[in-house]
């Protein structure tokens, strides 16, 4: 016989029956908590008298809440008992329902027989169950589940909820004095009872309306008014918790959890009183500390000094919110009652429902954890808990017409899907206990819009999602301004550096010729000291830099994007009057200070920063001039007192988060009206509107009530569910649904009403109120501008806003853009000027500029003055802090134009002229470079000016080493053997996403502009980088002049670069490390510029050929043979072989710009040679190498080929490197091979000979390049 211990004592006994187990484990737990209680009585008597003197007779509710003493051994017995009773109750339930549900009869018949010899049994059970607070009936299933019977018939549960509330530890006498000391309110909770003439029957049938008290607010709530001040350990409350959640989990049949969760018992847990339990933790640390310090005898509630219970606290939170979330899942319309209490004395009737005074103690609870300041996943649970709650009021059917909702309940609730025989029985305590939520009948739907709609609890909401913005927006602006900090002192130290290298130079040269004072050894020391003390503080200063990006990229802007998400979460819910007070409620706390505000302040800072300084303003943006539009950034080398961008930047970075993350297009559109629309009010004179309760529903025009849901803006055509209380419920509406007007808070709306007005006028011309009025320019709007054009000092801003705009256009319907920002409403027939900046709010009168662009069309002024400053942003100017100009090609604003042009044809046309335009300025700042190189470079001043253009173009200057070429992406066409048999490509468009906007701002500037003075290679390095952005501008004005398919993408539903690829013909979309991006042909002219050495013919001959070599001025060489070589030799008879190498004579030459190796013919064909070897002579670079060797003479000239081509030349070897590129992109292989000539004076010759016919066939190409950049047509 299977043997187990007994509950009691440890001994060892027959194994017990379920019933028998639980009867002990029930009867063992009530004699340890009475156990408990008489200690904890005794004690208290005690020390009364000096509670009494400490505490002028009085004692504070939540100061004197204490842990109990309970012993260790005592505590463990505790929570394995609670566990244990649990574990029994719903095993043995499961066991009763699946009998039933499997119809067996013979397991049916033999539960019967079990039942009553156990039902025998149970009699003569002592149970220790609570008559008066008995309100389980016995459950008789006709199966044997007298377990769970027994325990609903003892009230278990009521005894876990006492334990974890500490009410079954306090005895009536000091509960009685407790609650005569601080009954004020209690009493006043009674005196609402009374006035609102609740009598006892209705508070049972209510379940807990006479414990409904009401705050300052009017609002009820359900709180005791009494709090044991003895509270179970963390351990025994954790364990009560675990074992609840696991009985309302676990449960089968629907009836056994409607009987946990009858007599209101659970809303009691759902009040736990936390506060008290971080009121008892606080003062066990005081008393443990202060017992440490005294000596004194410990006062753990364990009593032997163990602080285990300490670490057991923090897990208490998120156990209860686990338990809380149980609940929910658990909630439905059959259980919705035991969750939503009415009032007793309006419950009875439909009409004239008042949900004002509804209780609804889970989703306040849930409430009181959204707060920031809690454990992120309490508050996330949290969040999901209001959540679900919230998706309960917006699933459902409409209310008919002339339909009592009461009679209409059955047809609005839809069972959860199961299949089983015995949901369709009779009785309903067979039904099973439902997995998944059903859908609410409308009146319940109704009362639960009423109450999360409540103005107080929309803020306790949103408030810690608007909360925690704010606070993760101080830490963008932080992380801005301390890489501003580091990146200053970086610079500082490159320039100390770069001073140091330079003086000792310097010093170098004066020594070498003889000159030397006593104080120069000191000088030289000083200097080296001051550049490792320079070199010393880089070195911390990149460390530190690299930890504070790492933590803002890791942290900082995943919860921005956690918040975002949780509040997109909260809005496509869909409930419109909840989603209206959120809205109305960000302006204020978000939108406003932390975006608006900020970059307006900036453009205000820097224009009165300028004015100080007596400099003019920024150059007009289409001047003549390219330098003269480039305005010249605010380098991170400045004051910080001069310009903090970092407020302005962390509301960009707002900005574009809130478009890539939120959906919500009512949000979307009203934060894109204050941004951008060209018309605002003035919010100071706005009107405020007050609306006494939220709209909440709504009628068709079929007579079906709706409760007001995104879902339903779509189906009422010509309706504005949005209307932010502008609207009001019609008179023959009211009746049905009619509030009592309790005293309420009254929703506010002052931002969104006039937005909205604005939005709908710019759309449909028509408003609820009206034509909007005293309308002024929007400043924020010419803010954004100044911001994408650079000028007014916005440059250091300028990268950032077109991220922000280009989220924006991607989000938003074209429809939108087209009223919104390009003012489709406010027409005008204009030709484009370029605009000074706003003054005090007003746009300036620009009669003059130094360019217009006319256009022949009839277009909005807004629309061409938007485009421009797009079309500026697209390529830009920085400059070194040694006066350097380089060239950035922006693919983000390409992009955003793309996205413009397949919005309407006008756009297309401007944007056309405008890249046109910037296409000219970008090639005569190309044009420049030689002249530029001459200042800067002035080693290569001997250098011929095309050579330099083409040394821009074909050598490795590029970032990271590369050439121009290698910023390609080749294409295959017909033959796919060969790469170049189609135009190349380069990329010319991207999306943008907030992890590339986050890398922008953390960005390393202060290193990567910083130019030595006098290095060749840093002045031909900005030059490289500006030739691949202006072969990208050429490349995007080619794809721009094509035009897109607006049907395409319009039909494809989004604005990505894979919609673009497909709606253009010449476009195609590419991915490289995560990212996508749109490659466009380049120019038929840039191509052969860059790639006709490679599809040179060769001069038609190949390896194996004879030509002659008399009168070809042939020089005499040798090359080592390989044996992957071997084959190209015929005459194998010139060979020769010294120590292991194999040696070839041979004969170099160059015919047409092609190097020629060729091997000499034996025989009658004297003067004739056998060609090896051939390649261009653009591809080749000569080196000669002066080799000393007292043994031999020869001197070796090291040839270099480079090629895009796979293909090696033969007896060239390629370098070894590690290829992880793209097969598609282009890449420079180098491929080498030495040639030995007989002495230095055979070599310098050949070399000298090589160059030169290089050098003539480069500058001829550097003349090409300068003839394709003076090229003014597309």
């Amino acid at each position: 016989m299977f043997k187990r211990i007994s509950p009691r004592k440890g001994r060892m006994t027959e194994q017990l029956s379920p019933l028998e187990e639980i009867q002990e484990c029930i009867r063992e737990l009530n004699e340890l908590v009475a156990c408990i209680q008489k200690a904890e009585l005794d004690a208290c008597k005690k020390k009364k008298k000096m509670i009494n003197n400490n505490n002028n007779g009085r004692r504070d509710e939540i100061d004197n809440v204490r842990y109990l003493r309970i012993d260790v051994q005592v505590e463990d017995r505790m929570v394995e008992l609670i566990r244990r009773i649990a574990e029994i109750a719903v095993q043995e339930e499961q066991k009763s329902s699946s009998v039933w549900l499997r119809g067996d009869e013979k397991s049916s018949t033999m539960g019967d027989t079990e039942t009553k010899d156990n039902n025998t049994r149970s009699n003569s059970v002592n149970g220790h169950n609570d008559k008066g607070d008995n309100a389980a009936v016995l459950w008789n299933h006709g199966v044997g589940n007298v377990v769970f019977e027994y325990f609903c018939e003892v009230n278990v549960v009521s005894l876990f909820i006492n334990i974890a509330t500490g009410f079954a530890f306090t005895d009536q006498e000091r509960q009685d004095a407790d609650e005569m000391d601080d009954d004020l309110q209690t009493q006043d909770s009674l005196d609402i009872s009374r006035n609102d003439s609740i009598d006892t029957n209705d508070a049972v049938a209510s379940s807990s309306i006479g414990n409904i008290s009401f705050d300052s607010q009017g609002l009820p709530h359900s709180r005791v008014s009494f709090t044991p001040n003895r509270l179970a350990t963390v351990r025994i409350a954790i364990q009560v918790l675990q074992s609840m959640s696991i009985l309302i989990q676990n449960v089968t049949m629907s009836t056994s959890l409607y009987l946990i969760l009858s007599n209101n018992k659970v809303n009691e847990l759902i009040n736990l009183p936390l506060d008290a339990y971080a009121a008892a933790e606080k003062y066990q640390e005081k008393m443990n500390a202060s017992s440490i310090n005294d000596h004194h005898e410990d006062t753990s509630p364990h009593g032997h000094g163990s602080l285990s219970h300490l670490g057991e606290y923090s897990e208490l939170t998120s156990i209860f919110i686990s338990f809380l979330k149980s609940l929910t899942m658990k909630m439905n319309s059959e259980t919705l009652q035991f969750y939503l209490t009415y009032p007793s004395s309006l419950s009875a009737s439909n009409e004239h429902s008042d949900f004002n005074q509804i209780q609804f103690p889970l989703y306040e609870r849930a409430l009181e954890f959204c707060n920031p300041d809690v454990d992120s996943f309490v508050r996330v649970t949290a969040m999901n808990l209001c959540l679900n709650t919230l998706r309960l009021a917006t699933d459902g059917e409409p209310l008919p017409p002339n339909n009592n909702d009461d009679d209409s309940d059955d047809d609005c609730v839809q069972t959860s899907g199961h299949n089983d025989t015995a949901l369709h029985h009779d009785r309903p305590d067979r039904h099973r206990n439902p997995g998944t939520t059903s859908k609410l009948p409308f009146r319940e739907r109704l009362a639960i819009s009423h109450y999360v709609c409540h103005p107080s609890r929309v803020q306790n909401l949103s408030a810690g999602i608007f909360t925690r913005l704010a606070s993760l927006c101080g830490k963008v602006e932080e992380t801005i301004r301390t890489l501003d900090r580091i990146d200053r002192a970086l610079s500082s130290c490159f320039m100390t550096v770069d001073e140091c290298a330079r003086e000792s130079s310097l010093d170098g040269v004066t020594q070498s010729d003889g000159i030397q004072s006593k104080g120069e050894g000191t000088t030289k020391s000083s200097l080296k000291d001051q550049e490792e003390e320079a070199q010393k503080k880089i070195k911390l200063l990149q460390s530190e830099r690299i930890r504070v990006v790492k933590r803002f990229l890791g942290d900082t802007v995943s919860d921005f994007q956690d918040e975002l998400f949780l509040l997109e979460d909260v809005l496509k819910v869909g409930l419109v009057p909840l989603n209206e007070q959120i809205i109305e409620m960000m302006f204020p706390t978000v939108i406003y200070p932390l975006v608006l505000t900020p970059l307006h302040n900036f453009i205000k800072q820097n224009k009165r920063s300028v004015a100080e300084e007596g400099s003019d303003l920024e150059p007009d943006p289409f001047s003549d001039r390219f330098e003269k539009h480039m305005s010249r950034p605010i380098s991170r080398g400045a004051s910080p007192s001069d310009s903090d961008s970092s407020l302005a930047k962390a509301a960009l970075f707002v900005i574009a988060s809130i478009f890539h993350f939120i959906t919500h297009k009512e949000l979307l559109q009203l934060l894109m009206t204050a941004l951008l629309h060209p018309l605002t009010p003035e919010i100071s004179n706005a009107c405020t509107i007050v609306q006494t309760n939220p709209d909440i529903f709504f009628v068709d025009e079929n007579g079906y009530t709706h409760i007001k849901t995104d879902a339903g803006v779509g189906k009422q055509e010509g309706m504005t569910l949005y209307n932010f209380g502008r609207g009001t419920i019609s008179k023959e509406n009211v009746g049905k649904f009619k509030s009592k007007g309790v005293v309420r808070r009254d929703c506010v709306f002052v931002f969104c009403p006039i937005l909205s007005d604005i939005f709908e006028w710019s759309l449909t011309g028509t408003t609820l109120n009206g034509v909007p009025e005293n309308l002024t320019s929007n400043r924020y709007r010419r803010t954004l501008l100044s911001c994408l054009s650079g000028t007014d000092g916005m440059a250091e801003l300028q990268s950032l806003a077109v991220y922000a705009i280009d989220a924006m256009v991607s989000t938003m319907s074209g429809e939108v853009l087209n009223c919104i920002i390009f003012g489709k409403r406010i027409l005008k027939e204009v030709e484009f000027r370029s605009f000074d900046p706003e003054q005090n709010g007003e746009l300036l009168d620009s009669n003059t500029t130094s360019h217009e662009l006319a256009f022949s069309t009839s277009i909005s002024q807004h629309m061409v003055e938007f485009i421009a400053s797009m079309c500026v942003s697209v390529i830009t100017a920085a400059i070194s802090y040694d006066g350097l100009w380089s060239l950035r090609y922006n693919p983000i604003s390409a992009h955003a134009i793309l996205r413009m042009c397949s919005i309407d044809p006008s756009v297309k046309e401007i944007a056309t002229k405008f890249i046109h335009y910037r296409r000219n300025q970008s090639g005569m700042f190309i044009l420049k470079t030689p002249s530029r190189l001459d200042k800067y470079a002035h080693d290569d001043n001997e250098i011929d000016q095309k050579l330099k253009m083409d040394k821009v173009f074909f050598e490795a200057f590029c970032e990271g080493d590369k050439f121009v070429a290698e910023h390609l992406i080749g294409r295959h066409g017909s033959n796919n053997e060969n790469l170049w048999d189609s135009p190349a490509m380069i990329a010319v468009a991207k999306d943008g996403s907030i992890f590339q906007l986050a890398k922008q701002i953390c960005e390393d500037i202060s290193a990567k502009h910083l130019v030595v003075h006098d290095s060749v290679e840093a002045a031909y390095h900005c030059a490289a980088n500006s030739a691949v952005s202006h072969i990208q501008l050429d490349a995007f004005s080619r794809l721009i002049n094509e035009g897109i398919s607006s049907q395409k993408v319009q039909d494809l539903g989004y604005a990505g670069v894979s919609s673009l690829a497909l709606s253009m013909p010449s476009a195609l979309e590419f991915h490289k490390s995560g990212n996508n991006f749109l490659i466009s042909p380049i120019s038929d002219k840039f191509s052969e510029l860059l790639f006709e050495h490679e599809n040179s013919s060769g001069l038609g001959l190949q390896s194996g050929d004879v030509i002659k070599l008399v009168e070809r001025k042939p020089f005499p060489c040798v090359c080592e043979i390989t044996k992957e070589n071997e084959a190209l030799i015929m005459n194998g008879g010139t060979c020769i072989i010294a120590d292991g190498v194999k040696w070839q004579s041979l004969y170099l030459l160059i015919m047409n710009d092609h190097l020629i190796l060729a091997e000499p013919v034996r025989g009658e064909s004297v003067g004739y040679g056998r060609v090896v070897t051939m390649c261009p002579s653009l591809s080749i670079v000569a080196e000669l190498y002066g080799i000393q060797d007292k043994e031999s003479s020869a001197q070796r000239v090291l040839l270099t080929h480079l090629s895009v081509k796979k293909d090696i030349p033969g007896l060239f070897s390629a370098e070894k490197g590690e290829d992880t590129v793209s097969s598609e992109e282009v890449r420079i292989s180098r491929s080498c091979l030495d040639v030995w000539f007989e002495d230095y004076n055979t070599a310098s010759k050949a070399h000298k000979a090589i160059c030169s016919r290089i050098f003539k066939a480069r500058i001829e190409r550097g003349k090409r390049i300068t003839e394709a950049l003076s090229c003014q047509k597309i």
